[in-house]
């Protein structure tokens, strides 16, 4: 296939030795590339019952058959491991030079074994793979890391990837960052790179990703851009971008606020809403290839965070620093999204984690006796950001903050267990499900723990016709909207595009030939998914999950939402599991979510 290298490189940081794994064109076909040969390469490389911190676990990050060419928003890989916070399968998804410059020097991919003995990064060219010395970056924040070593090559646009004090410190939510601003953030993978010693990354290619119709992805490219410069929804995420979000899930009664106790909050609108974020724009950005500029360049300017800049903040770190830690101030919550971004800390984990501990402070569950002074309070964003970095630190009461919210609640006890929000041990990001009921069936049965990329229920129950409060069909809406999003992180593309123009399957379909001469029908790539997401079920069913793991925190089945417009409602556990029942069905696995014989066969696996 044209835009496919067909090899991947092995890096052993134990051995301090690499060599170059091949890739057959089949298994492009089957997976696609991305999450699709992800689970594939996890499934077959990673021994059962591995410890995601020690030396055997693999780090595997991948491009797709789209990386390289100017499809929109196919500048975007993924890293795949077993993860250090839930146990699990996990794919983490970020973008920027880094995924363009791997497809450049030859490779679709690069799976990383073993244990360095010293701190160390790659450097990888068209001509050489090097293990470096890391001793003089190593305790440096991510921003640090990647300007020395952008200095160091004399070359701003080489593609760098580093991990910041967080992933040293093995906590286990910490990120991998590229770009400054962008982030492979959920379930750890910040961690299992810390734990390998491996500080960053490094690649610069000179070679050129071949396609085999380039005049067909520049005529897709045109009418698309034409759709978006028409399209309403487009236009309003480019001006707005993601905290336009906030304004949908406030309006549903699905924006969390006050760990999750409520619904809606007054108080962020026109200060930390699309609103409120639009006055501090100070530019747009597109990522590479990519003609939709969502992403919006904020900086406070006056008060004590003033001249503090980041790319977002985006909705996810708005709700989960803001409404559901009850502060309005939107210059704090920029400057805790710069602290995780330069400590590598997911803001959706970090900000839930917090939140929590608000709440068991409010409940005197735990006292500053009990933490050496340390406590934090709804809507003190001074605490809040101070735990920020005990936790990337690992100082006093951030050491046990740092292992996620599970574990926290397994260490505070007092029944906090009952409001620790999380699937698998996976902290919820920024959507309420009681009052949408797919998204709690969608945080319920993904392998990675709650999650809101693999599908994005709020665009049929809040902005759509499907009852946001029912069970009947919403087995059926999530398996479609999952099989949708793996197809697009195996492409690998970024699911905004989708969402925004829009670019439909049929699309995809058109750019998959154009880039690589092989003809996939949408029917094919329904196909590939179904059998992507049945093989990550078989990952975790070999390290032991069930049935029983496929649930949601008690606040969540049985305490109705007190406020908004889903006043009274929680899922129950009669309901989560009817919609079990249907999910598991439409995807052809028994009752217990176990893939049939027949399905395993119809999938080839």
């Amino acid at each position: 296939m044209k835009g496919i290298r067909g090899r991947l490189l092995e890096v052993d940081l134990t051995q301090g030795k690499t060599k170059e794994l091949s890739i057959p064109d089949q298994m492009f076909e089957k997976y696609l590339g991305g999450r699709g040969l992800g689970a594939r390469l996890l499934f077959d490389l990673l021994p059962e019952g591995t410890d995601p911190l020690s030396p055997e676990n693999v780090l595997i990050f991948l491009t797709g058959p789209l990386t390289g060419t100017s499809a929109p928003g196919s500048s975007k890989f993924v890293v795949i491991t077993k993860s250090p916070l839930t146990n699990a399968w996990c794919d983490s998804y970020s973008s920027g030079r880094l995924s363009v410059e791997l497809k450049k020097v030859g490779y679709d991919g690069m799976v990383i074994r073993g244990k360095s003995n010293h701190p160390c990064y790659l450097r990888i060219t068209d001509t050489k793979v090097e293990i470096r010395e890391a001793d003089a970056i190593w305790g440096k924040d991510s921003f640090e890391t990647e300007g020395i070593l952008k200095e160091a090559e004399g070359n701003p646009s080489v593609g760098v990837t580093s991990i910041g004090p967080a992933g040293e410190n093995l906590c286990k939510f910490a990120c991998i960052n590229s770009d400054l601003y962008r982030q492979a953030g959920r379930g750890g993978v910040g961690a299992v790179m810390g734990s390998k010693n491996l500080k960053a990354i490094v690649i610069k290619g000179a070679g050129v990703v071949q396609s085999h119709d380039r005049g067909k992805i520049i005529e897709l490219n045109k009418e698309y851009a034409r759709r978006s410069r028409e399209s309403e929804v487009a236009k309003a995420r480019m001006k707005y971008g993601t905290p336009l979000t906030l304004n949908i899930t406030h309006t549903g009664g699905i924006l969390p606020t006050k760990n999750f106790q409520f619904g809606t909050w007054e108080k962020a609108l026109d200060k930390i809403d699309a609103k409120g974020v639009h006055r501090k724009v100070i530019s747009h950005k597109a990522c590479i290839s990519c003609f939709t500029p969502c992403g919006l360049i904020t900086r406070v300017s006056r008060g004590k965070y003033r001249g503090t800049t980041v790319e977002g903040p985006e909705y996810e770190t708005l709700s989960m620093f803001g409404s559901n830690q009850l502060i309005d101030s939107l210059p704090a919550i920029i400057q805790a999204n710069v602290l995780c971004d330069k400590l590598g800390l997911d803001t959706i984990s970090t900000g839930n984690v917090i939140g929590f501990a608000m709440e068991c402070f409010e409940r005197e569950l735990v006292s500053p006796s009990q933490t050496e002074g340390f406590e934090v309070r709804f809507g003190d964003s001074e605490s809040s950001l101070g735990a920020i970095e005990m936790i990337a630190t690992r100082e006093g009461f951030g050491d046990i903050l740092a292992e996620g919210v599970r574990r926290v609640a397994e260490h505070i006890g007092g029944g906090s267990e009952r409001f620790a929000l999380h699937v698998k041990g996976m902290e919820f990001p920024g959507y309420e499900p009681r009052g949408a009921f797919g998204s709690g069936l969608s945080y319920a049965v993904s392998p990675r723990g709650a999650c809101h990329r693999r599908a994005w229920p709020p665009a049929k129950e809040i902005l759509g016709n499907y009852p946001p409060y029912t069970v009947e069909g919403k087995g059926e809406m999530i398996k479609e909207s999952y099989d949708e999003r793996c197809i697009l992180h195996s492409l690998l593309v970024c699911d905004m595009p989708g969402s925004q123009i829009p670019v439909p399957l049929q699309g995809y379909s058109q750019y998959f030939q154009a880039a690589t001469g092989e003809s996939l029908s949408v029917e094919d790539f329904r196909t590939i998914a179904g059998r992507v997401e049945t093989l990550i079920r078989m990952v975790n069913l070999r390290e032991g999950f069930t049935r029983k793991d496929d649930t949601l925190p008690h606040r969540t089945l049985f305490e109705p939402l007190p406020d908004g417009p889903a006043k009274g409602q929680c899922i129950g556990e009669e309901n989560l599991n009817r919609m079990l029942d249907e999910y598991y069905e439409t995807r052809g696995w028994d009752l217990s979510g176990v893939p049939t014989e027949e399905t395993l066969k119809k999938y080839q696996l």
